[in-house]
């Protein structure tokens, strides 16, 4: 059995010349120093070592070369950076053997590790779980781990095994949508090893994010059969480009061969579980990277106080273990799409395995995408759930309690009374009246008790804690009880800036007299940032337009809001705007005065169909299945959940009256606070 320690710089640099030039074979050398990354990726989910006088041991069995730019130099280089963390190799030893196709061969290396005195020894292939399960019970001092895999042998009687696996379809989703969007020609092409394991979770979600953005794209998948035969893997790509495919996928030891051919062909190449850009700088466009850094460095943590196994571990696009990089000279708009919808993952409205399993629509499709923005997607299945509401206002306020109730019954509609229940009590202005509701409430047993006003939180750190079963949500807000220590309760947050701005772009390029009026309640929570949305889209449109803002001081009182109305027009504001629920008398004077009405919160245009020529409308459909998928997985707060244009939480509605020049100009504002290159930053004032 070969050991070997990390290779010096120089050594390493040779290495990957020689796997890029399709060589198997590591350099050797006696025992020299290690090899620092160039890079580093931490994940989130990760501690730092835990501090200890003795050197720990680490030994991996490889069943590649620690420079394959996939799954070996992927553990490799996480660690490097661990042994770098705790303190370089006085604190920490590594020692590998690579190359371990054979099986056999392979388990007399990892039983020579365990009678060596390593602490932790990994077998990195899923092809070495037998011997594993075999050779762990003879070392119940030694740590094992293997992966991809979830099977810790507890069933075995094995208490001395983590697992680890990739959640690769997930990163495959997101590089899937990119790949369309690059995509010119309806053809992608995937070079594929044995369809099993991570390599078969990433293609699957692959192929279904691809066709999740353009339904109609081809996606070619060919298994080569071998995880490093390059020869093979460049055959295939070159089968793939004859068949039209412009844009090339593959996993495993052997892409470095396909890889070639990309680059030779002039074909785009997504990669994974390493970073393959080092071989073709101008080739690779993105590469998902597999993080192990979080879950190794807890296995050493377990190991120190005592714990041998029995955990299995993740990467995923939440945790940070499984990364995006893209190239600087990727196209913007490609990659913008492809974060919007990692962002989705992330958030939990979008379950890759559903969309996999035909349980989710796999489309995106209409205006909402020429933005950039989410369309929404009903899960397939929920959990039954009890959901109730105290509203400040009616369930026909056209604003700020009626888009929750719309929301909360259009969910019941789609799913069913005996899936959602819902209740609700409106006109909830005094604040002892609603904690006596939210607590009848609770006491109930219901699983979801929103307090829909930021008036109400002071009541709800109160409630929550005597009821530790149940979900509570509040908003607008972004404070769910962290510093009271308390676990059960949702903050909740319309990031009404960035509809105020698209809202702002219309009045700019509607007004003629260059003033523009605002109808605000109180300058605080989702109203204050409407006027700092608007505020900026006006003045990042026409610099000169005067933008006149008045508080009335008050949510309900549509007389006020009349009375404001008629003042901003009679200091010239010929477009005006406004929120919550008084805005029903200022949409009357604007109607009766000829003048157009921006919304928000609720669509207001059954008031005055030719009045209201646009609205941000809040969908609370994403924010409140997310409570409910998040209890089904046993959270039950203590989480901020925002509504943005990008999750589908704010959605705009453009009136046919509006000319398409100004259409045209607010779907290119959504289209930049979408991907980032619009920042909205409030004015004095």
């Amino acid at each position: 059995m070969k050991k070997r320690y990390l290779l010096l710089s120089l050594l390493l640099i040779v290495a990957l010349t020689l796997v890029a030039c399709g060589g198997n074979a590591a350099t050797k050398a006696p025992k020299p120093e290690p090899t620092k990354s160039s890079e580093a990726h931490p994940t989130k989910a990760s501690e730092p070592p835990v501090a200890s006088g003795e050197k720990f041991r680490v030994a991996v069995v490889l069943p590649s070369t620690i420079t394959d730019m996939a799954w070996s130099q992927a553990l490799i280089d996480s660690l490097k950076r661990i042994q770098e963390k705790m303190g370089g190799e006085d604190k920490m030893e590594i020692a590998y053997t690579e190359n371990m196709w054979n099986v056999t061969d392979a388990a007399s290396a990892i039983r020579d590790y365990a009678d060596g005195g390593y602490n932790l020894v990994i077998a990195h292939g899923t092809q070495y779980g037998a011997s594993l399960f075999e050779i762990a019970p003879d070392f119940p001092d030694t740590s094992f781990a293997w992966g991809t895999a979830t099977d810790t042998g507890k069933d075995k009687g094995v208490e001395n095994v983590f697992a680890y696996e990739a959640r690769a379809e997930q990163g495959g989703f997101v590089l899937g949508v990119l790949a369309s969007a690059l995509d010119k020609t309806g053809v992608l092409g995937v070079v594929g090893p044995v369809e099993a394991g991570d390599a078969k979770l990433y293609i699957d979600g692959f192929a279904a994010g691809a066709k999740y953005d353009k339904p109609d794209v081809k996606v070619n998948i060919s298994y080569t059969g071998s995880f490093g035969d390059t020869a093979l893997a460049a055959e295939a790509a070159n089968t793939h480009i004859s068949a039209g495919a412009d844009v090339l996928t593959g996993s495993a030891q052997q892409v470095v061969g396909a890889i070639g051919v990309a680059k030779e062909k002039g074909v785009l190449w997504i990669g994974t579980q390493s970073d393959q850009s080092s071989l073709a700088p101008d080739t690779v466009v993105a590469s998902q990277i597999y993080v192990w850094d979080g879950p190794f460095q807890d296995m050493i943590n377990k190991h120190m106080s005592g714990v041998m196994g029995g955990e299995t571990y993740a990467l995923t696009l939440e945790n940070g273990g499984l990364v995006l990089k893209y190239a600087d000279w990727a196209d913007k708009d490609a990659v913008a799409k492809a974060e919007q919808v990692k962002q989705m993952i992330v958030d939990g409205d979008l379950n890759v395995m559903d969309v996999i399993e035909g349980k989710a629509a796999p489309a995106m499709s209409g205006d909402e995408v020429s933005t950039g923005a989410t369309r929404f997607e009903y899960p397939a299945e929920i959990k039954p759930v009890r959901i109730v509401m105290v509203l400040p206002s009616t369930i026909t306020d056209l604003s700020w309690s009626q888009s929750l109730y719309d929301s909360v019954k259009d969910l019941q509609d789609h799913y069913g009374k005996d899936v959602i229940d819902f209740a609700y009590t409106e006109n909830m202005w005094n604040v002892t009246d609603a904690a006596a509701a939210l607590r009848d409430y609770a006491d109930s047993g219901y699983d979801i008790v929103i307090a829909h006003g930021a008036q109400y939180g002071d009541t709800l750190f109160e409630l929550a804690p005597d009821y530790p079963d149940t979900s509570f949500a509040w908003g607008t807000t972004t404070n769910f009880g962290a510093d009271e220590g308390v676990t059960n309760v949702f903050a909740y947050e319309p990031r009404a800036d960035q509809g105020g701005y698209v809202l702002g772009v219309i009045a700019a390029k509607l007004t003629k007299s260059g003033v523009v009026g605002v109808v605000g309640p109180i300058d605080a929570g989702d109203a204050k940032l409407h006027v700092d949305g608007f505020v900026a889209g006006v003045h990042a449109t026409k610099p000169d337009a005067k933008v006149n803002i008045s508080f009335t001081g008050n949510f309900g009182d549509t007389s006020l809001a009349a009375e404001a109305a008629n003042t901003q027009i009679s200091a010239g504001a010929d477009v005006l705007t406004g929120s919550a629920q008084q805005v029903v008398g200022a949409i009357g004077v604007a109607k009766d005065k000829g003048v157009p009405w921006l919304g928000i919160q609720g669509d207001q245009s059954s008031v005055a169909p030719d009045t209201v020529v646009a609205t941000d409308l809040y969908d609370w459909r994403p924010t409140i299945l997310a409570m409910i998928q998040a209890r089904s997985g046993g959270v039950l707060g203590g989480k901020v959940l925002q509504l943005t244009l990008a999750n589908g939480g704010q959605r705009m509605i453009y009136s046919d009256k509006l000319p398409a020049d100004v259409v045209e100009a607010a779907k290119a504002a959504e289209k930049g606070i979408i991907d980032g290159s619009i920042e909205i930053k409030a004015e004095p004032r």
